[in-house]
């Protein structure tokens, strides 16, 4: 194992909670308020971080909501379905494999530290990681600045030996663009997106127990 730094996403990445959470908490959030749906607004939601599209179904739905108060109600409906969320197979034999080499690992993830720290407890591994970066704002996983401050948090300084794992095309793209080893994972939410996955991934994996450890 060459990488001796681990970045890694939650969503789709660690647990299978892209369907049930994100592309089921805007809906349920709208509905809420009356409003319906566009055919879109999954694909449209996918590249942005949480104030971005906050601020888009504010607007493209006429919420009676501030940015402030939508971010109230969007937690209550996340926290709800994030009860139901498991992680994905092998995630907890990877990561016990990673922590016997020595690896040093931490989450990336574009949503709240808090509710990611409820989640990871809960399936008993958030000790498993030693912090947790927001993607949001600047730190928005469409530009690499966000991964270069978890490789140097990790005490990393080669994008080569610091392991990106993702399920999302464009985060994936940042992060193979500024160097890191990628690793894809495959997941029902991006399988639109798994030719190009497989062309700017080290590894793309079915599952994590299909991992090559010669390679990482």
């Amino acid at each position: 194992m060459h990488c001796r730094q681990w970045i890694f996403d939650m969503d789709g990445t660690l647990t299978d909670s892209m369907g049930v959470v994100w592309e089921g908490a805007p809906d349920a959030l709208l509905r809420r308020y009356g409003r319906t749906p566009k055919e879109n607004l999954r694909s449209a939601l996918l590249t942005m971080g949480m104030q971005e599209g906050a601020q888009y179904l504010i607007r493209e739905y006429d919420l009676p909501l501030s940015e402030d108060e939508y971010y109230g109600v969007m937690r209550e409906v996340i926290a709800e379905l994030y009860e139901t969320v498991e992680l994905k197979p092998g995630v907890r034999e990877m990561l016990a494999r990673l922590r016997a080499e020595g690896a040093r690992i931490c989450l990336c993830s574009n949503t709240w530290a808090d509710q990611c720290r409820t989640v990871l407890r809960r399936l008993g591994v958030l000790d498993d990681f030693e912090f947790i970066v927001e993607a949001q704002g600047a730190l928005h996983k469409s530009r690499p600045e966000v991964f270069a401050q978890c490789m140097e948090r990790l005490g990393g300084a080669d994008p080569a030996a610091c392991a990106v794992c993702e399920d999302a095309i464009y985060a994936a793209s940042t992060a193979q663009k500024a160097g890191y080893y990628v690793i894809g994972i495959a997941d029902p939410a991006s399988a639109a997106d798994e030719a190009q996955m497989r062309r700017v991934c080290d590894q793309f994996l079915p599952a994590w127990s299909a991992l090559d450890w010669t390679r990482a």
